[in-house]
């Protein structure tokens, strides 16, 4: 039986087998891990069942001491959630890959610029509702609101700056 900790949860794996593919766009050789586990319960079914939705996982295999990040390829089990039953034997099948080093930093590059640009349009979308919701309330005026949003703008500018550029360094890392 092998042991492995991913994303810092350790696993008692009954079926594991490690392998070598091949990438077919990039050629590159990459590390493909198959295992199986199993647990009892339907809560135990669907705690691991949303554990493994993540896209990526840090895998450290616990016999070798090596880590990896892995991309999730797939997870697994024989039933649906509405057949498991409280002593029901379920046995999850994972199989995770890493990914060719060209399309990590292809990810990397996009995926900040993708949430920055969700986030702006989410921000923008609450302000203007709440705009809207104010103004039909007659709680308040357009020049008002430009008042405030100078003064604030003024006030927390630098702090709110920093703020979004530590996030930003958090995402890169």
């Amino acid at each position: 039986m092998t042991q492995l900790m991913i994303n810092n949860v350790n696993f008692h794996v009954d079926m594991f087998e490690e392998k070598m593919i091949t990438d077919a766009n990039t050629g590159e050789e990459l590390k493909r891990l198959n295992f199986s586990f199993s647990v009892v319960g339907k809560a135990a079914y669907d705690k691991y069942d949303a554990f493994f939705e993540d896209p990526y996982f840090e895998v450290t295999n616990m016999e070798t001491k090596e880590t990896l990040t892995l991309k999730n390829i797939s997870h697994s089990t024989f039933y649906q959630s509405p057949e498991i039953t409280d002593h029901t034997n379920i046995v999850f099948r994972v199989k995770l890959q890493q990914e060719p080093v060209k399309a990590k930093e292809q990810v990397k590059n996009e995926q900040p610029t993708e949430n920055t640009v969700n986030e702006m349009l989410l921000s923008r979308i609450k302000f203007k509702a709440l705009v809207e919701l104010l103004e039909e309330k007659g709680l308040l005026t357009e020049k008002e609101l430009y008042t405030k949003i100078e003064e604030v703008a003024e006030r927390d500018f630098d702090i709110l700056r920093d703020e979004v550029s530590h996030s930003k360094k958090e995402v890169k890392a």
